[in-house]
C-alpha cells in the first residue's frame, strides 16, 4: 500500500498512474516503488499494490481513469483515488465512497469502488472485476 503507485504500468493520460493535467502526458508513477515491486517479485508473487495520489477523472475533460490492472506476474494493482469521496443521490442522500477488494483462497473474486448510502446500504457500484 503507498499514497502513489508504481512507475511502468502507462504513460498515457487514462493509464493508472498517468499525467493527465498538462501535455506531454507520460507515466507518473514512483520508480522507487517499481524498483521494489520488482525485486519481490523475483523472490515471490506480489498478490496486490493498492494506491492513490491519481484522481479517477482526468483533467482537460479526457473522462476517467483505468483504475486497475494486472501485470503478466499476476499482481494486481487497485488505484483507489476516487474523488470527491462524498457525493449526494438523486433524492439529495449523503453517499460515500470506498474501494472494495474480495479474496477467496488467495484467489481474487472482486475489485469495486462502491458507494454506501450513510446506514451502509451499498447504493452504486463499479466493478472492475
Amino acid at each position: 500500500m503507498s499514497h502513489a503507485g508504481p512507475s511502468g504500468l502507462g504513460s498515457e493520460p487514462k493509464s493508472i498512474c498517468g499525467k493527465d493535467w498538462k501535455l506531454p502526458s507520460l507515466d507518473w508513477g514512483d520508480r522507487d516503488l517499481s524498483v521494489a515491486i520488482s525485486q519481490i517479485q523475483k523472490r515471490r508473487k506480489v498478490d496486490l499494490v493498492i494506491f492513490g495520489h491519481m484522481h479517477n477523472r482526468l483533467k482537460r475533460n479526457l473522462g476517467l481513469r483505468e483504475m486497475f490492472k494486472i501485470d503478466s506476474k499476476g499482481t494486481i494493482y487497485f488505484n483507489t483515488a476516487v474523488v470527491p469521496r462524498y457525493k449526494t443521490d438523486e433524492d439529495g442522500k449523503l453517499l460515500i465512497n470506498f474501494s472494495w477488494i474480495e479474496f477467496e483462497k488467495k484467489e481474487l473474486k472482486h475489485v469495486s469502488h462502491r458507494w454506501y448510502s450513510e446506514s451502509g446500504h451499498i447504493c452504486e457500484e463499479d466493478r472492475f472485476f
